[in-house]
């Protein structure tokens, strides 16, 4: 039976003459073919045993440091006018201490400050009304748009813009016409009433003697009492006199303080809510209103930072709830600013330094970047984000062209260097893990080995609809 087989089997061979040879069913490029497999199935579960893959969460940040940056209202309604740009003055330092400690002016320096104030004024005025008259040349306007004042230093002190109400600077001056009005006429009564003293106490004076005279003689019987009555009566009502005129100059005296008190009360009102001094070491991160744009009363001005907003290290970063619990201190993570591809320039190399406890609101956010329309974009991403803080690591020595002076991953020339305000694309690395890690969960809820999970809902699907 044996031989039957193999005599089929060779005549079925293509060789002719080759009949004594045994039937070869493998053969070499089948093997190879086999080979080639088996190793390319040992490579694959040794991968999936020993290499690891990064697991990381998104989340999005701001080139900014962490510090807050506030934001400064406007306390009146009026014409706004930038001083930051302009050299220091005199008046801007008399000013501030007037505002700290308006106590320490007398009438004098306090009125000198006003009249000041006043001046100041009327040459504002004088400058919108001669640049509306001029016009701006393409030049002088393409200079003006070189300008950029974000991230310039401010010392305490400075004075940033003063916004000038024009009901402000008429009860101003109002109350200084006042204080000289009154000023005058107090000094004209004055010198009238001190005219009369002089010729009342001369008066006092010879009468004063001649009832003296008279009381000596009325023990000779001279003098009878009722002339000495008359004369005392006499006597008392130029005291009176006096003293009437004296009441009268305190009265004129109590005037002028008035009239000082309220313009003192006028000129620390508009330098309160007029006049914007920084009140600390600040920079400058934003200028909302143009120079000489009108403003209304809590309408934003300025953003300023703490810290300097050129290089920051420290930035906030934004995670959802989800995201936030997988992320704790120490972990790498690679942000990219926007505009950059993360495929061609990958991105800055970085570390989560700390993480928030609770989650931040619109304010918290706005706070953080400085910025309403960024804080709206992370709040339409996540409705409650939570803030971690990011250390942008810094190249040691020159990594590439346009790097901004941080460590990137790609190591190479950039086409353009990142700027203070960039939105970041963050990326945390959480943890690395096994390919067969990410599998064996699977197939357990393929078989039924473990329980299915729950659907993914959202916090608007999960609330019950309202009946009508």
């Amino acid at each position: 039976m044996t031989q039957l087989f193999n005599d089929r089997a060779l005549r079925k061979r293509h060789r002719v003459g080759d009949r004594n040879g045994p039937v070869r069913l493998l053969t070499p490029p089948l093997r190879l073919t086999l080979a080639l497999g088996i190793l390319i199935a040992a490579s694959g579960a040794l991968w999936a045993i020993f290499a690891r893959i990064p697991i990381s969460v998104q989340g999005t940040g701001v080139l900014l440091p962490v510090s807050t940056i506030n934001s400064s209202l406007s306390r009146t309604n009026g014409k706004v006018y930038w001083f930051f740009d302009k050299p220091v003055q005199a008046w801007h330092r008399t000013a501030l201490k007037f505002r700290n400690d308006p106590e320490q002016f007398d009438n004098q320096q306090m009125t000198a400050l006003a009249r000041t104030m006043v001046r100041q004024t009327a040459s504002l005025y004088d400058k919108q009304a001669k640049s509306s008259t001029t016009d701006q040349t393409s030049t002088e306007f393409m200079e003006s748009l070189k300008r950029t004042y974000r991230g310039q230093q401010f010392s305490v002190g400075t004075l940033l813009l003063w916004v000038q109400s024009s009901a402000q600077q008429e009860r101003l001056q109002s109350a200084l016409t006042e204080l000289n009005r009154t000023l005058a006429d107090s000094r004209a009564q004055s010198i009238n009433i001190q005219s009369k003293q002089a010729i009342l106490s001369g008066e006092l004076s010879s009468r004063s003697s001649y009832l003296q005279k008279m009381m000596a003689l009325e023990g000779r019987g001279f003098v009878s009492r009722e002339s000495i009555l008359q004369e005392q009566a006499q006597v008392d009502t130029i005291r009176s006199n006096i003293l009437g005129n004296r009441n009268e100059l305190i009265r004129i005296q109590n005037q002028n303080n008035e009239a000082y008190q309220k313009l003192r009360n006028e000129l620390a009102k508009l330098i309160n809510e007029e006049l914007l001094f920084a009140t600390r070491d600040v920079y400058l991160s934003q200028v909302i209103p143009n120079d000489g744009e009108p403003v209304t009363q809590g309408q934003e001005l300025l953003k300023l930072s703490d810290d300097d907003l050129a290089d920051p290290v420290l930035v906030p970063l934004f995670l959802s709830s989800k995201e936030m619990a997988q992320v704790f201190p120490g972990m790498p993570a690679l942000v990219t600013p926007s505009g950059y591809k993360r495929s061609e320039v990958g991105g800055i190399q970085a570390e989560v330094v700390s993480m928030g406890k609770l989650p931040s609101s619109r304010e918290d956010v706005q706070a953080r970047v400085g910025m309403k329309s960024l804080a709206d974009v992370i709040m339409q991403k996540e409705p409650a984000p939570t803030l971690a803080v990011l250390a942008l690591k810094r190249a040691k020595s020159s990594t590439g062209r346009n790097s901004g002076g941080y460590l990137w991953s790609s190591r190479g020339d950039l086409p353009y260097p990142p700027t203070a305000g960039d939105r970041l694309e963050a990326e945390v690395t959480t943890r690395s893990v096994a390919p067969i890690e990410l599998v064996l969960p699977a197939l357990r809820r393929f078989f039924g080995w473990s329980p299915p999970e729950p659907p993914a809902t959202t916090p608007a699907a999960s609330q019950p609809k309202r009946q009508p």
